[in-house]
């Protein structure tokens, strides 16, 4: 009987484990919370980008935004607003990287990237349980 106890949580200890790490991932990838909004941005380099796309899962991310030059040179230190349909801002940060992932309540929202004082907009529709993704691509030499 208390082989079978041992073996009934195996698959929780095992869970344990996996929530355990999540947060070893968020502390190198600074994952931030305000409000009803969670984000998380990097992607500078293999490391960087594997830990992203683990957290991706973890976090329940609804958005994923990337910034690059038409070229397709990726940007980072890119200033990004989030606003809701009623105006008001919902994130306000700069990207620690070409990738940000963002987790924001269901709804529309238009997303503002600044870089090299040159604003882009995109307006977003984000679903609850569904990743969207969008690429913000600024013209080479202006």
């Amino acid at each position: 009987m208390n082989g079978k106890r041992r073996m009934g949580n195996l698959p929780a200890l095992a869970l344990a484990a996996l929530l355990l790490a999540i947060p070893a991932f968020a502390d190198d990838e600074a994952v931030a919370t305000a409000g009803d909004v969670t984000w998380v941005s990097g992607g500078v380099g293999e490391e960087s980008r594997e830990r992203l796309g683990a957290l991706e899962a973890g976090f329940g991310f609804n958005l994923k935004v990337t910034f690059a030059l038409a070229s397709g040179d990726y940007l980072s230190a890119v200033a990004v607003r989030i606003v809701d349909a009623g105006g008001r801002t919902v994130l306000e940060t700069t990207s620690e990287g070409p990738i940000l992932l963002a987790r924001l309540p269901a709804g529309r929202y238009e997303c503002f990237a600044t870089v090299g004082g040159r604003e882009l907009k995109e307006r977003l529709t984000v679903t609850e349980g569904r990743l969207g993704a969008t690429v913000f691509r600024w013209p080479e030499g202006e």
